[in-house]
């Protein structure tokens, strides 16, 4: 066992005396939040407990340095920021690491433009702010509010305003833009681009020169304090969409941009090598760069582009299989079809990518076989507006794919990928949230542990597998017990030595497949979600997902806890009480809660146990039910206690082992009278040798009945219990008596209940002739 000793409770305490206000930090805003590259920028984290003990901003992108962190008071901290000339645009994910902790996950957006705040009042056109062109406004819309700017264009010129309100993941934010003339007349306006995450832009040549009035609000005219945006005026380009969606790695791929108020816009641009799925380009021309990029899906060889007419079956654009094509929905009620050959048996996984391209399509997939009978069709893909089919050609011969929009809706704008692979092997894996709605970060004390629960889901992948951590902070160490191959829940335990470095790290998971003698690793996807914004019923509405996981190396804790490992078994429908201690450091008497961090199929236990104040154990009851999958289970505790802000730790990995019973219990239904006495022989049916004698109870007796335990032998075949039935016991049918059994095993107790059964009471003789003779005077009567 690993536990603290005198000298490093010591250190923990005064750890603790000295930072106790600082343990989870939380930031709810950067000032600014919008950054322009190739400048050195101080940016204020402001939130809770932010200034006690900053360290370090821990960057999930490239592109962003930090030139140092200071504290401002308690919940502020001021990090100066270096953005590089070539920092890709867009918003960067980050995170604080104090010494006690990891703050959540805020994005910092990286922008082209020179910037500057809001200036109220501005609600009219009279009190309108002056912007000038080409840059970016920091904004908040309050409840009715009303933000209007003015701008200078000349006539004919290119006038592109995009506002980023919802993509700040402050709060649910629709916002919207309207253009005005200066008789307050609206010239244009927009609500939600598809291309802009739901967000707001518009692009036109101006219709006269001189003033343009910009009028930003909340769509219903709610907002609050945290209804921040970053409103862009400019003479840039904004397009809606980009032709084709798809890029071969690492090749120049032409790129034709759609919806610009000066007509289309070419560029060529080169995707990276890598490995990654998408690739974010940007639209640019003589007048600046757009503000918001468009995904671009990679793939390795040059797809398929549509060729019209192929609205008919007989039409059908080639393609391979595997393979990629891209097309456009160009008009109501087009179809699009293309033709791919297949063997008998051949398996593909065939996607249409749109809304994942922020494309306004909504696609519906078919297939047909050559003589134009529907195979398979798909309109959303797990709640997603894409499609996806699973298809297994039944004959060799070719097959045309059809996709079309789902309302029949068609225009330039409605770009998409049309995938067809071979099946992949994948491993997703999910970290659990330990309170919901929030990612888990992985905060290790020096000194002790941290606990986490995986779910993997597993694709075309069998077998055994590994999870490992690479990217560890230096000195922490992970234990992760390997995962049988029918089942999708992995704990992992991550530990500090008392010596372990303050350190952060975005660790990658890898699963791989244990099988063979060396490891196999299979293709891993880990994708933790940041709620930045939900909305009704709580559906996610702006997320981040992050490809790592954020792990920490922290101040020691005044407390750790251990798990007393349990010798005994639990049976199939049996309970056992787990005993956790804890040693605290002088002064610290705080309540530990304690729980599982898990449950094996069909294992339960009691999730709101404590070690209360002052005290150093507690108990944490589990129970199996009957169907409780048997066998040897790694577990661990969760010690969670508030030091002004809730710390966390875990106890070492214990085997609990499910068993089946050590013999059956055949409990037979029994019919008896009032006052009278009664025999239940119940059968006995040995599974697993136990030594010494076992206990037997009745339990689920009616009131009125009773029955004194029996102790038998390990080698019975059988058991009577003498039944006592009171004269006033409750007659009927008296369903689910059964027998508790108990034993020990290595010391503990065993106990478990089978045998469920009816045992019926009859009335006593004359109770029921006077019954029968009441009845029968009340009929002559």
């Amino acid at each position: 066992m690993s536990s603290l000793s005198k000298a490093g409770l010591a250190c923990s305490l005064l750890g603790f005396a000295l930072t106790a206000s600082a343990y989870e930090a939380r930031i709810d805003r950067l000032i600014p939040q919008g950054v322009q590259r190739g400048r050195e920028v101080k940016v204020e984290l402001a939130g809770v407990r932010l200034g006690l003990n900053p360290e370090e901003v821990l960057f999930y992108e490239p592109g962003v340095e930090l030139v140092g962190v200071e504290s401002v008071d308690k919940n502020k901290a001021a990090a100066t920021l270096r953005i590089a000339e070539d920092c890709p645009l867009g918003r960067h994910a980050l995170r604080l690491r104090t010494k006690t902790g990891l703050s959540n996950l805020v994005t910092l957006h990286v922008g082209a433009l020179e910037s500057f705040d809001e200036v109220e009042p501005n609600n009219t056109l009279d009190a309108a702010q002056a912007v000038p062109l080409d840059r970016t406004v920091h904004g908040v819309v309050k409840r009715e509010d009303e933000d209007l700017y003015v701008v200078e264009i000349a006539e004919g010129e290119r006038l592109s305003v995009e506002v980023e309100g919802l993509r700040l993941g402050r709060t649910f934010f629709d916002p919207m833009i309207e253009l005005l003339d200066t008789a307050g007349a609206l010239i244009a306006s927009n609500d939600d681009r598809a291309a802009a995450h739901s967000d707001a832009f518009l692009s036109l040549l101006a219709p006269a020169g001189g003033k343009v009035y910009v009028r930003v609000r909340e769509t219903a005219f709610r907002g609050d304090d945290r209804s921040n945006y970053l409103l862009h005026v400019g003479r840039f380009p904004r397009p809606t969409a980009v032709y084709p969606p798809v890029a071969v790695r690492g090749e120049p791929t032409e790129l034709r941009w759609i919806g610009d108020a000066t007509g289309d816009v070419v560029t060529t641009v080169t995707p990276p090598l890598d490995g990654t799925e998408t690739f974010d380009a940007w639209c640019e021309d003589d007048r600046g760069v757009a503000p918001s990029s468009l995904p671009i899906r990679l793939v390795d060889t040059p797809p398929a582009l549509e060729v019209e007419p192929n609205n008919k079956q007989s039409e059908a654009t080639p393609m391979t299989a595997p393979g990629v094509a891209a097309g456009v929905v160009q008009e109501p009620g087009d179809y699009d079809h293309f033709r791919i050959t297949a063997k008998k048996g051949q398996t593909f996984e065939l996607r249409v990518l749109a809304r994942r391209l922020r494309s306004s399509l909504d696609p519906v997939l078919r297939v047909y076989d050559a003589k134009g009978k529907r195979l398979a069709g798909n309109d959303d893909d797990q709640a997603f507006p894409d499609s996806y089919v699973r298809f297994k050609a039944p004959a060799d011969g070719d097959y045309v794919l059809q996709v079309e929009d789902n309302l029949h809706r068609g225009d330039a704008e409605k770009v998409y990928a049309l995938v067809v692979e071979p099946i992949q092997p994948l491993v997703d894996i999910k970290m659990e949230e330990r309170r919901r709605y929030e990612a888990t970060r992985l905060e290790v004390p020096r000194g002790g542990r941290a606990a986490a629960l995986l779910t993997v889901t597993r694709r075309n992948v069998g077998g055994e597998l590994r999870i490992d951590f690479e990217g560890l902070p230096p000195g922490v160490t992970v234990e992760a017990p390997p995962l049988a191959g029918d089942y999708n829940r992995v704990p992992v335990l991550l530990s500090a030595t008392a010596e372990t470095p303050h350190a952060a790290a975005l660790a990658t998971l890898v699963a791989s497949r244990t099988e063979s003698e060396s490891p196999e690793p299979q293709t891993t996807r880990f994708r933790q979600q940041t709620w930045h914004a939900r909305g009704r019923n709580n559906r996610p509405v702006w997320s981040h997902f992050a490809e790592r996981a954020p792990v920490a190396v922290t101040d020691e804790l005044p407390f750790s806890i251990d798990l007393q490992a349990p010798k005994a078994p639990i049976c199939r429908n049996g309970s056992l009480d787990l005993k956790v201690t804890a040693q605290r450091g002088d002064g610290f008497d705080k309540p530990i809660g304690v729980k599982l961090l898990y449950h094996s199929p069909g294992v339960s236990s009691n999730r709101s146990r404590s070690i209360t104040k002052g005290k150093l154990e507690a108990t944490i009851p589990v129970t199996a039910n009957g169907k409780a999958r048997t066998g040897d289970w790694p577990i661990v505790v969760v010690g969670e206690t508030n030091l002004d802000g809730r710390v966390y730790t875990a106890t070492r990995f214990v085997t609990l082992t499910v068993a089946e019973p050590y013999f059956d219990v055949s409990v037979p239904t029994l019919t008896a009278k009032q006052g009278e006495a009664a025999e239940l022989e119940v059968k006995l049916s040995p599974r697993t040798p136990f030594e010494g004698a076992a206990k037997l109870d009745l339990v689920g007796l009616p009131p009125g009945v009773t029955a004194e335990p029996l102790q038998i032998e390990a080698d019975a075949e059988s058991a009577r219990f003498a039944l006592t039935i009171a004269e006033d016991a409750k007659p009927g049918r008296h369903r689910g008596v059964g027998c508790q059994v108990q034993l020990t095993v290595e010391g503990e107790p065993v106990t478990y209940r089978q045998g469920y059964a009816e045992l019926r009471i009859d009335p006593k003789r004359k109770d029921r002739t006077a019954a029968r003779g009441a009845a029968e005077g009340g009929v002559k009567k």
